[in-house]
């Protein structure tokens, strides 16, 4: 379902106002983005769909001993994986001030993910980096960007989208979302709020209990 379907389903089972004005159609958008960014948060632990890969490439020796640093995306929500060739990297949590970074680990600090570049057994590859045209040393990440916001039209496709990330299926969970948002903030509708509320609730469930998806 696209985003005026899903809208209009929202209505049919709250309201079913046959019209809806700006104002109320913008009341029912906001519920909807509501409900998808916990959704999302829900999502970004695995639905494969929305992984996004990108190389990263090194750009200076840091401060602390044998560290180098690496840009992350500018679009970045969560990190999945980070790989040296096929080497994957464990997340660390800070800088030992004698031995700098673990050398099988990495740290994430502002918009640089760190990395004992200089005292590791792994070999990390080059390449030529596009930005500069020189040949660096480079890792691979995975990672979940940030959400679109659901919009009827686009105006910036980076930054909207018509359509749910998840599969169809789960396209009513939204819905469900948003409805609970809807009777949350109309009292008159608080004989509703209990049965939405467990509706609502195992629908995050059902999410999270497909971590890999398979769809």
């Amino acid at each position: 379902m696209n985003v005026t379907e899903l809208i209009e389903l929202t209505n049919r089972l709250s309201t079913d106002k046959s019209e809806l004005t700006p104002k109320e159609r913008a009341a029912y958008l906001q519920y909807l983005n509501m409900a998808n960014d916990e959704l999302y948060e829900i999502a970004s632990s695995g639905l494969n769909s929305i992984v996004q890969d990108k190389v990263l490439y090194f750009q200076f020796m840091g401060s602390f001993k044998d560290s180098g640093a690496f840009t992350l995306p500018d679009n970045l929500f969560k990190i999945d994986s980070v790989f040296v060739g096929q080497s994957s990297l464990r997340k660390g949590n800070y800088i030992n001030a004698s031995t700098g970074i673990v050398p099988d680990e990495y740290i994430t600090y502002r918009n640089y993910i760190l990395c004992n570049v200089g005292n590791s057994s792994l070999k990390y590859p080059t390449a030529i980096d596009p930005t500069d045209n020189v040949n660096k040393k480079y890792l691979y990440i995975t990672y979940f960007p940030n959400p679109k916001r659901l919009v009827e039209n686009i105006n910036d496709a980076n930054l909207e989208t018509d359509t749910p990330v998840y599969p169809l299926p789960y396209h009513i969970f939204l819905v469900h979302g948003a409805l609970y948002y809807f009777y949350f903030s109309n009292k008159v509708f608080m004989d509703k709020m209990a049965y939405i509320r467990n509706v609502w609730e195992n629908d995050k469930k059902i999410l999270a209990n497909f971590k890999n998806y398979g769809l």
